[in-house]
């Protein structure tokens, strides 16, 4: 992967961020308001955790593909991929639980029961999400860590079993075929492991896959076909023209929109804003797990202060973006990123090849 590849990369993953924290900021807005900003409070996912899944499957694969089936030792791998995940996420789970005990009412009253605090620490898999709301998707991050790592440590023949077997009972799980996904429904562990979810990682693998021998000199085409797909899917949510609404339809215009990312040419002259985007990609991490603590309490403080009243619903709503980008990415560069960086050293792993972070 060239250097400008690695850029547009991230460029897509701040893009992707930004969405996610959009979408969220439209949806408090209706909550407080009941103003519809930019009309997609409605409309539900936004498809940003999707391409997240899709694109972690792309990246490992990509990195650590070559090693599947080689009893290889894992175990610096998988310490590299939960220092990303854990410290950080123990953080601000830190920072938000005494909340909770303070101000039941910001809850759903389950966020200081016993249980819910330990699997939530652990990012065990909960039928009500954990005490930090955006991490739900961080149990399938670790899920899907945990089975690349068997399969790196495994031979060839037994990678290759498990791996036919996981994914065929997830497609079963997904397809619905009778029996084989009844009775993954009826345990809630089965249906976290062989969760649709896991086809967003699956294909992110299989495209990295084609993408290590493939190029297409249309990657401008093929971006924006992908961007126009998500378009499309929102506003297909939003107005209800076609009945089907599965998430999973994500998958392909983050597909077309990887197979572009992937075929950027090494000397293009890339626009200054995509590496700001790029810059907003490293900190995305930070921005999932951070944006509706900032929107939560920007929007309340509107509430008390009567902003909306002065410069009405729209402004109000773009200043309250415009304030959490950047506070979100204060929060990358003060404990975030010092944070994975000092405890990478003191563990003392080896790095990944990648020079940026998977998740």
């Amino acid at each position: 992967m060239n250097k400008n590849q690695k850029i547009v990369l991230q460029a897509s993953r701040g893009a992707a961020a930004f969405f996610v924290l959009l979408f969220h900021t439209s949806a408090m807005s209706f909550k407080y308001y009941q103003y519809d900003f930019l009309g997609v409070s409605s409309i539900g996912r936004s498809g940003g955790v999707d391409f997240f899944f899709l694109l972690t499957g792309f990246l490992l694969f990509h990195t650590y593909g070559h090693k599947i089936g080689t009893q290889m030792t894992a175990l610096p791998f998988l310490i590299n991929r939960l220092i990303r995940i854990y410290p950080f996420y123990w953080l601000i789970t830190l920072v938000v639980l005494p909340v909770y005990f303070f101000v039941p009412s910001f809850g759903y009253g389950y966020e200081t029961h016993k249980d819910t605090i330990m699997k939530s620490f652990l990012l065990l898999p909960q039928s009500h999400g954990p005490v930090l709301p955006v991490a739900w998707s961080l149990s399938y991050f670790v899920l899907f860590y945990l089975i690349f790592s068997l399969f790196m440590a495994l031979g060839k023949k037994p990678a290759f079993i498990i791996a036919s077997v996981w994914i065929g009972l997830t497609l079963c799980h997904f397809l619905r075929v009778p029996w084989i996904s009844a009775d993954i429904d009826r345990h809630f562990y089965l249906s976290f492991l062989f969760s649709d979810v896991n086809l967003e990682f699956i294909v992110g693998c299989l495209l990295a896959k084609w993408a290590e021998h493939h190029r297409n000199k249309h990657y401008r085409l093929l971006i924006a076909t992908g961007a126009l797909g998500f378009l499309l899917i929102w506003i297909n949510n939003k107005y209800q023209f076609a009945p089907f609404h599965n998430y999973l339809l994500y998958v392909i215009p983050a597909v077309f929109i990887l197979l572009g990312v992937s075929s950027v040419p090494e000397g293009l002259q890339l626009p200054r804003w995509v590496h700001t985007l790029s810059k907003l990609g490293n900190a995305s991490y930070t921005i999932l797990l951070t944006h509706l603590i900032f929107i939560s309490i920007l929007m309340k403080l509107s509430v008390a202060t009567h902003v909306a009243h002065y410069l009405g619903f729209l402004f109000t709503d773009v200043l309250i973006v415009a304030l959490v980008v950047p506070l979100c990415y204060i929060v990358y560069k003060l404990a975030e990123k010092p944070l994975a960086s000092g405890l990478k050293d003191a563990i003392k792993v080896s790095p990944s090849r990648s020079s940026k972070p998977i998740l």
